[in-house]
């Protein structure tokens, strides 16, 4: 057998293992309806630049914005906010400096949950830019444009097709997530797969991270959600001693307004002391704990950028470990630096990564670099890695391993 039927070969195994752990990111979401980064960047300055209720935090935002690099997205300005915060709490006057102006902590607080809002109002509704072929589309209360279908089919590919025959000897799937929307928890409902997510309670529920850890005990258990970054379905209440809750949208309790609370996401550069923090704390150590486990597991990505760092060091401490056993099989649009990185190290026997062109092990590749048709390949989108859930290798690649 060829080396490129040989990684073929392991591909097709490694994609029905026993233990697998799946990271995603926005990418996976994209097709629903909901906006990347940047996109869901600039329909927060539209907003902005449409909110009637006083110029004082929109002013405040376009000031830190200018402050920063001009490719800033809206993380960028939420952990500058962050940052902002965090320094006038330590200050005597409760106020941190922009430019000349020392503005007050409640002010920057302001700003700060007017981000969080826009955020979770643009992915509960949903959003797509213009493009060549098709004019803005903008969800909102009346009119969603969210469409869960293709997480479905991705939830139904994983449990009823790839998992047929095999739930008596496979753990609960693992789901870590950088996504703020609620498409993979609705999904894995919808489709009827018990999962744990570190809530307890129904419709509404709170936030206790022994649940999580009894949920993994429990048999029936098929699925275990890690959110890193929070949900735009967590809200910490300030009514009710700062405790994180899961709310529905439209209830009034608890108490959602400014002074009592904010809805619970953390998407900045000071995640790293955020990480320290309920429930973040506890979230990320699991996350450190999942991968650093000796034992025979995939983790897959699938939407994820390799973009967050502190992630990132997580992935790469796990897998550059002498006596790990972890192999990484990312779908991804290219074979970035980093990925290129880990590909060429003591681990790179673990890492494939799925490209448009083509298919890498290690530092070798790209194998089956174009379908028989000549185009490139489209399995490594969300799409692309359900269709090999449901079908397994593409006909033209499997038969290089018949």
């Amino acid at each position: 057998m060829t080396g490129c039927a040989e990684t073929a070969r392991q591909l097709d195994m490694h994609l029905r293992a026993p233990r697998q752990v799946w990271l995603t990111g926005a990418g996976i979401s994209f097709e629903a309806g909901l906006p990347l980064m940047f996109p869901l960047t600039d329909r927060i300055f539209q907003l902005l630049e449409k909110d009637e209720s006083g110029g004082g935090t929109r002013d405040l935002i376009k000031m830190i914005s200018d402050d920063l690099p001009i490719d800033l997205h809206i993380e960028h300005v939420l952990s500058h906010f962050g940052d902002l915060i965090a320094l006038a709490e330590r200050s005597k006057d409760k106020k941190a400096a922009i430019g000349t102006i020392r503005v007050h902590k409640i002010a920057l607080q302001d700003a700060h949950h007017t981000i969080l809002r826009h955020i979770r109002d643009i992915l509960r509704w949903g959003y797509r830019p213009a493009n060549d072929v098709e004019p803005e589309q903008i969800g909102n209360k009346e009119k969603p444009i969210v469409n869960i279908e293709h997480h479905r089919r991705f939830i139904r590919s994983l449990y009823k097709v790839n998992r047929a025959g095999l739930d008596d000897r496979r753990d609960a799937v693992h789901f870590v997530t950088t996504n703020y929307d609620t498409l993979l928890e609705d999904a894995l409902a919808l489709e009827l797969v018990p999962y744990g997510d570190g809530f307890v309670g129904g419709a509404i529920a709170s936030w206790d991270e022994q649940a999580l850890e009894l949920s993994q005990q429990n048999s029936r258990t098929r699925a275990l959600i890690t959110k890193l970054h929070g949900s735009i379905d967590w809200y910490r209440s300030g009514a009710e001693a700062g405790r994180v809750f899961r709310v529905r949208h439209d209830d009034l309790y608890p108490d959602r307004s400014n002074a009592n609370g904010n809805v619970v996401i953390y998407p900045q550069s000071t995640k790293y002391m955020a990480t320290r923090e309920d429930p973040f704390g506890f979230l990320f150590e699991r996350f450190r704990r999942l991968l650093a486990n000796n034992r025979q597991q995939v983790l897959f990505t699938c939407g994820y950028s390799f973009g967050d760092d502190h992630i990132d060091a997580i992935i790469e401490q796990s897998l550059l470990h002498p006596d790990n056993k972890t192999t990484l099989v990312a779908f991804s649009k290219s074979r970035n630096a980093k990925l290129q990185r880990w590909g060429s190290s003591s681990a790179g026997n673990r890492i494939f990564v799925i490209t448009e062109d083509g298919l890498y092990r290690g530092p070798d590749g790209p194998f089956f670099g174009a379908t028989s048709s000549g185009a490139k390949r489209d399995w490594w989108s969300f799409s692309g890695a359900t269709s090999f859930l449901e079908d397994g290798l593409p006909a033209d690649v499997a038969e290089q391993i018949d």
